[in-house]
């Protein structure tokens, strides 16, 4: 028997009995993209290709199954669609004549990337290569399966951001990888959170390794760039790429996850580069840490950070004050006095010091009142010095003296003394708030709601605008009433107006077929969908199960306008019928993002 009539296409993963997948919604008879290559296709008698699961300039992703290996893999086939096109009965590439020359020398490329990952077989953070071939006139690779998610829908999943801590543990291990494949001459030149996947043992694993012509404009290919993410010169083929183009990439993944906010796109950077320092945006950020990802997110790649290695010193070198003093630190200044030497008296005849007196007399008086002046001149100028200005906002400096008399009678005296510029102190309230004084509005925009009630619920008073989308993600901000760049006072709880999409107007009844009262009253709340459950008896549907919608499967509902679906549920073998409806009228769901003027809130059924 065929073993892929065994598995489902979409997940690699068993058929039940019912010949269903119980582990994704794939069907047999959703459409694939003609120019790629269908499911079932069988590639070097061994690798069973499911579904597409991405594609670029370079090629395309495939979910595949390995039939010797007993594992899922990935194909990524080289595909240029700019330089080629398949046959549709051949499944072989029929390249451009006028492309030849190019076609070979990316296909060259592409084998030569994959052969070093191939290598790299004992690293553990990225997704290598196990088996390359050709085949359709063309090259296939074949990668590790990596179970998760990638980093983008990990944020999104979670508050949206992590703290500094929690980026330390999880991306050490990745910079030593990067590092690593970097001696070995390859740049990725695509790092960002959708390149990264957060395992189901919560590390991290780089994948999307491609050829760098498919990153940079003006190369013949489709560029696959991604915003924020994407340094400067990846805009240019006039430009220098190196180690430090991931170093770029790298720090903005790294500010993203600590701001919560996406960097300013690159190439609106080299015209007029308004990027905020991250500690701007999140205090809570270490000053030193800000200060290293603006260094390596430089729109100029020679004064930028040049190595991963470099990068990892400047994050985790200790950080001390002697190498910079920014305003409020302390400095402590050495003031060193030169030694004063005793000379000892010559030895005189004593007839000769008899005669002298008179003389000396003079001379003495007058020395010792120099020496009085200056010494309180020099008291006056000592206390001066060391009781700093009057201010008594200003912190009290530290006095040390040292002395120390030597055998030969020579004192020596070094003073030390601390400078202290007023720091104002922070107070446990203002330590625990997301933004201190002096903040500004971070973009949410693109964000889920919940993620930003998460981030910014204890600075403002949040309140969402629903509006209806065929186009927009549901729960994605749309718009944010405060702009971003604004300057606020989390103290005051200003008022942030956010315009939240709810999803289609018109939504598809969903499929009701083994779902049981419960679940299925589940799926219509996630669809906000409004409804109300009758009861009847049936031979040939288990009591708790759905039976019956009042609109057919498949057909449409509007939410809008609060059209209500009648759910049907077997009740067992009689031929009463009960009838229970909704209790109360919707509520908005601060949590889900419903209104009761603009989006109904899911319906609430009381149990039974």
């Amino acid at each position: 028997m065929d073993p892929s009539t065994k598995l489902c296409m979409g997940c690699m993963n068993e058929l039940g009995s019912d010949g269903r997948c119980h582990y994704c919604s794939y069907t047999d008879d959703i459409p694939h993209l003609q120019a790629y290559l269908a499911p079932r296709t069988v590639l070097d008698n061994r690798y069973i290709v499911g579904k597409m699961l991405s594609y670029n300039g370079e090629g395309a992703s495939y979910i595949c199954y390995d039939m010797v290996g007993k594992c899922k893999c990935v194909a990524r086939e080289y595909m240029p669609d700019t330089l080629c096109e398949r046959d549709s009965e051949s499944q072989r590439l029929v390249v451009n004549p006028d492309c030849l020359a190019k076609y070979k020398t990316f296909m060259s490329e592409f084998a030569d990337v994959n052969k070093v990952l191939s290598r790299m077989r004992n690293l553990q953070h990225i997704a290598t290569a196990k088996d390359m071939f050709c085949e359709n006139n063309t090259t296939y690779v074949i990668l590790e399966y990596v179970e998760g998610v990638t980093l983008k829908k990990f944020l999104q999943s979670n508050t949206g951001f992590l703290t500094w801590e929690q980026v330390k543990k999880l991306f050490v291990p990745l910079f030593t990888t990067l590092s690593i494949i970097h001696n070995a001459g390859i740049i990725h030149r695509g790092i960002s959170p959708e390149n990264i996947i957060v395992t189901t043992d919560c590390e991290l694993k780089l994948t999307g390794f491609c050829i760098s012509s498919i990153r940079t404009s003006n190369t013949g290919l489709s560029p696959e760039f991604y915003s924020g993410y994407t340094a400067p010169e990846q805009y240019s083929s006039l430009e220098w790429q190196g180690t430090w183009t991931d170093v770029y990439a790298l720090a903005a993944v790294l500010y993203r996850i600590l701001t919560g906010c996406m960097p300013l796109d690159a190439y609106t950077r080299t015209k007029n580069d308004t990027m905020v320092e991250a500690c701007r945006v999140n205090p809570r950020i270490p000053q030193h840490i800000s200060r290293v990802l603006s260094r390596a997110m430089r729109v100029r790649g020679e004064e930028r950070i040049q190595t991963v290695s470099e990068l990892v010193t400047a994050l985790f070198e200790q950080h001390t004050t002697h190498m910079e003093h920014p305003k409020g630190s302390t400095q402590t200044i050495p003031i060193q006095h030169v030694p004063r030497q005793r000379t000892q008296s010559r030895q005189m005849p004593q007839q000769t010091r008899e005669e002298e007196k008179p003389k000396n007399k003079t001379a003495t008086i007058i020395g010792w009142t120099v020496l009085v002046i200056v010494l309180l001149l020099s008291v006056f100028l000592l206390y001066e010095l060391f009781s700093g200005p009057s201010d008594s906002n200003n912190d009290s400096s530290e006095d040390k003296v040292i002395s120390s008399d030597d055998a030969d009678g020579v004192d020596s005296e070094v003073f030390v003394y601390s400078t202290t510029v007023a720091t104002p102190k922070v107070t446990d309230a203002e330590s625990q708030s997301e933004y201190g004084y002096g903040a500004i509005m971070p973009n949410v925009v693109g964000l889920e709601y919940n993620t930003v009630v998460k981030q910014l619920g204890e600075d403002f008073t949040i309140k969402a605008e629903y509006y209806y989308s065929d186009v927009d993600d549901k729960d994605v901000v749309k718009e944010q009433s405060i702009p971003e760049g604004t300057d606020f006072d989390p103290s005051l709880k200003n008022e942030l107006v956010l315009k939240v999409c709810a999803g289609p107007e018109n939504v598809s009844v969903p499929d009701f077929s083994g779902l049981s009262k419960k679940a299925y009253l589940e799926l219509l709340d996630s669809y906000n969908i409004k409804y109300k459950v009758v009861t009847d008896f049936s031979s040939s549907v288990s009591a708790g199960y759905v039976m019956a919608t009042s609109v057919n499967v498949g057909n449409t509902v509007n939410v809008k306008n609060g059209d209500v679906l009648t759910v049907t549920v077997s009740a067992g073998l009689v031929t009463t019928t009960t009838t229970t409806t909704k209790a109360t009228e919707p509520k908005p769901d601060t949590n889900t993002g419903s209104s009761s003027e603009t989006t109904p809130a899911p319906a609430v059924v009381p149990a039974e």
